[in-house]
């Protein structure tokens, strides 16, 4: 069953798409991993809400129609309709289905051929079903829809899939932190509940070699750290037999004899 915000805090909009009847509202609601979508029906004649559906889609899923219907992919990918269950418990006890479908119809003889997706949005009577989910029971008591040409279409997804990114971006140290509080919390319950079992080995390469640990220094003070490291001491020079002493001897006598 779909989570359900009781904060009362308002969600921006991600995106809002109107026609001459019918409003599209996407809602942020990232903080619990979803997107929210709203068709809203209205009277121009008397500017009057005539109906109102709303439903969730989680961030994963929300991304694949991202991608597939940017990349014109719906049609070939999903055979032409994607159709998505959820629900949740109201605050009576009551349990309310919704349902929302896409759908790529150009109808016959390609009437709808300008407008070919089709967004459904049913609100009714919901049962819990075995694997913790929420099925329709009965006839929705609310169902709207709107058609939207592909252009349009793509121009609502580009700017969820934008909108997604950022937000991703801007928490994601906190989107990993959350993470890694349920892997622990997992793998505590797999463990037992001890806190000390929970495995956290890595595996170590075959040739690995530990490094042996030096004895550590005390810590230095700014004038050792600024100061430059005295030279080493040079060796003491020695003079070498031999040399050029020879070469000296023989030009003295050359000179003394020319002389």
């Amino acid at each position: 069953m779909e989570e359900r915000e009781k904060s009362g805090r308002l969600s921006p909009e991600i995106y809002v798409y109107a026609t001459n009847k019918s409003f599209l509202n996407v809602y942020d609601a990232l903080r619990i991993e979803k997107i929210k979508i709203e068709v809203a029906g209205y009277d121009p004649a008397t500017n009057r809400q005539t109906g109102h559906a709303s439903a969730w889609l989680d961030a994963h899923e929300a991304r694949l129609i991202a991608h597939l219907v940017t990349n014109r992919l719906f049609p070939a990918v999903t055979g032409g309709k994607w159709e998505k269950f959820g629900g949740s418990q109201r605050d009576d006890g009551s349990i309310e289905s919704r349902t929302f479908t896409i759908e790529w119809d150009e109808g016959d003889g390609g009437r709808y051929a300008r407008f070919p997706y089709r967004l459904t949005i049913a609100n009714g009577p919901g049962r819990k079903t075995q694997t913790g989910g929420v099925s329709p029971a009965g006839e929705p008591s609310a169902r709207l829809n709107m058609r939207l040409p592909e252009a349009d279409m793509m121009k609502v997804m580009l700017a969820v899939g934008a909108y997604m990114q950022a937000y991703e971006a801007a928490h994601h140290h906190r989107i990993v932190a959350d993470r890694m509080r349920e892997l622990n919390a997992k793998m505590a319950e797999r463990s037992g509940g001890r806190p000390d079992a929970v495995s956290r080995d890595v595996e170590t390469p075959a040739d690995f070699e530990p490094v042996t640990p030096t004895t550590p220094q005390g810590p230095r003070t700014s004038s050792q750290s600024q100061a430059p490291s005295a030279p080493a001491a040079r060796p003491t020079l020695r003079s070498i037999p031999g040399g050029n002493t020879d070469l000296n001897r023989i030009d003295k006598s050359r000179a003394s004899r020319a002389g």
